[in-house]
Formats: structure tokens, sequence, C-alpha cells
């Protein structure tokens, strides 16, 4: 015979811990505990409990305690649905970044989420797999949700899934990548000219005297574009237009090291790479950090990631700060949930120095 109690796991007398409740059981089936649970237990009516949750109402002291009492010992969370359906707010905010997988938009995730968090949201996280089909299919599946809004790192066009969520009047931020012919939406990115300014002058302080780079997927990326050209620009200055060489889009494995030859027949000692996940396929064909300066090259990587500081030696990289860029992104949101109009902000990349630039003096 099922008792209607709530289950409870282990005595609880040799630990002195309280039962563990999970659910109740209906009709041989694991159920949540509802809110008529909680009125059973506290002796009350649903109402009087819904009165005490949504603070509303003349609800004495003694009530107040009987329905907390009851709450802690059935685990008893509140329905946020069901809030939502009494309010505008649902707290939960749609997160898109492209691949969870690479360092720095983990990284980047984490600040938004941890920012978020601390104000109370709920963050619903799915990645694009740098691909804009996919991207769309978890727009579209955000807005079949109750969502505040949303923070995205786009694919670079204005697609159609985007479109339908600007027309939702909904609190929206992009962050670290900016989307064509989508200016009105608050974009918080680095500026790659500071950091790329550095780095090359290092890289001449080193004694280097040409210098290469390889920009990634710059055709889907108006941010990987801004690179290259801050790569040009600041080379150009430092070097000569001789002296610099690009390769303007993303290489394989089986194409990492012909360009890297490429590179070093030109008589360049030195490269830039603007895509970290074309950084760590150089280091993996090259036999490590060790291998590719081993070759004659010393290089410098956008994006401090966690692998860049466990190789040896670390590598050189042009930080985007990605800290500050994701709590950035989540307080424009914040201020935009608010009723605020918030307008774009860029964060410094900084250059910080480590062993894959070495000497040629």
């Amino acid at each position: 015979m099922i008792s209607s109690n709530p289950m409870r796991m282990g005595s609880g007398s040799e630990t002195g811990k309280p039962h563990m409740v999970f659910s109740q059981l209906r009709g041989g089936v694991m159920a949540y505990v509802t809110i008529r649970d909680v009125a059973r237990r506290a002796g009350i009516s649903v109402s009087t409990v819904s009165r005490a949750l949504n603070g509303n109402g003349r609800i004495s002291a003694e009530t107040k305690h009987a329905v907390e009492k009851a709450m802690e010992e059935l685990h008893y969370i509140p329905d946020s649905r069901a809030r939502a359906m009494r309010s505008s707010s649902t707290k939960t905010v749609g997160l898109l970044v492209p691949d969870i997988r690479n360092g720095y938009f983990a990284d980047l995730a984490y600040a938004i989420q941890d920012t978020l968090s601390k104000a109370g949201y709920c963050t619903f996280i799915g990645t694009s797999s740098e691909n804009v089909r996919q991207q769309d299919v978890f727009i579209t599946n955000m807005l079949s949700q109750h969502i505040d809004g949303a923070i995205i790192v786009p694919q670079g066009e204005m697609s159609e899934a985007l479109q339908r969520l600007l027309r939702r009047q909904l609190p929206v931020v992009f962050v670290d990548r900016r989307a064509d012919e989508l200016d009105m939406v608050p974009l918080v990115d680095s500026d790659p000219f500071p950091g790329m300014e550095s780095a090359l002058r290092d890289i001449q302080e080193q004694g280097h005297s040409k210098v290469g780079y390889v920009s990634g997927p710059i055709l889907d990326s108006p941010t990987l574009r801004e690179r290259e050209l801050a790569f040009r620009d600041c080379g150009t200055r430092l070097f000569g237009e001789e002296n610099v060489f690009v390769e303007s889009t993303s290489f394989d494995q089986s194409s990492c090291v012909s360009v890297i030859r490429r590179m070093l027949s030109s008589g360049v000692t030195s490269m830039v790479f603007g895509y970290s996940p074309d950084t760590v396929r150089a280091i993996a064909m090259m036999n490590g950090v060790g291998g590719v300066l081993e070759s004659g090259m010393s290089f410098i990587s956008f994006d401090d990631i966690e692998l860049f500081r466990l190789t040896t030696p670390q590598v050189s990289v042009i930080s985007q700060q990605v800290q500050r860029l994701g709590c950035l992104g989540a307080e424009t949101f914040l201020d935009m949930v608010q009723g605020g109009h918030p307008r774009s902000r860029r964060v410094e990349t900084i250059y910080i120095q480590r062993g894959s630039v070495e000497s040629v003096r």
C-alpha cells in the first residue's frame, strides 16, 4: 500500500541529519511537490499558502511560520512558470555562444551567468557551433519560452530568427561580436588595436623584422575582420607593408604546417593568430609550443584561454579581458531590463608577454 505522505530516504537516526524528501507518489508515478502538498502539511488552505508565498493579504506570523516549515520539510520549490503567469518578468535570460568547448567562450558564459545570477536571474545557455542555422534554431526555441531577453554572440548577419527576436522588443545585447546591419542593438566587445599595437611592438623589440598573421574565418565575422585591419594598420606602421604577411582564412590541421612553412620561406620569424582555435591546431600539429619555436617561429594568439597558460613555455596573448567583457554584457542587459537605453561599450585588449616570443638576437 502506497502512503500519501512524502517518501523519505534513510532513518536519519544514524547521522542526525533530517530525512531527505524527494517527491510524492501519485498513481505509482513520481511527481513534484505542489502547493497543495504544502497546504496539506501546514493544515491550511491552498489560497492561504498562495498569499503567504506572494506576500498578498494579511498573514499571521504563526501561519507564515507554518508555511515555511512545511516548505522546508517537503523541499518545496515555487513554480517559476506559475509566477511568470502573474508577472511580466520571469527572471530568465537566454545566452547563446558559438562553442562552449572553446575556453574563451566558456569563460565568457561563466562571467555572464555569474553576474546575472547575483541579480537573481537564471541563464539558459545554448551554442550555435559557428553556424547561422543552429543559431536561429536556438533563438526560435528561446522565443517559445517566457524569457526576459537574450545575450547573444551573433554569427555576423541579420538572420530571420534575429529579426523575429528584435520584433518582440525584448532586451537584447550582443557580446564579443557585432552583427551586420544591427547597429541598433547594444554591443559589448573588445577593441583589438591597443593589444595588437603592444604585441607588435614587443615582436619588434625582440629583433623580428617580418611578421605574419592568420586571421581566422573573417568572411563570417566582422570582429575577425576588424582584428585583421588592426594587424595591417599597426604592422605596416611598425614593419613596413613589404614585411607583413596575412593568411585571411582559417586553416585545418592538414594545412597548418604548410601555412607556417610559407611564412618561414618569406622570412617571417613571428606570427599573430587572430583566432585561438587556429593557434591550438598549430600547437598540436607542431608538437607543442616548443615545436613551433624550434621551427624558428615565435607567435602570439588572441584570447587568454587556460590551455595557453598550461603549456611550456606559456603562450603570449592579446587578452580581451573576458571576465570584464562578460560582466559588462550582463550589466548592460540588466540596465535594459530596468528601462535604460545603454550605449555600446568597448573593452581595451591588453598584451600579456610570455615565453612563446623569443629574441632573434
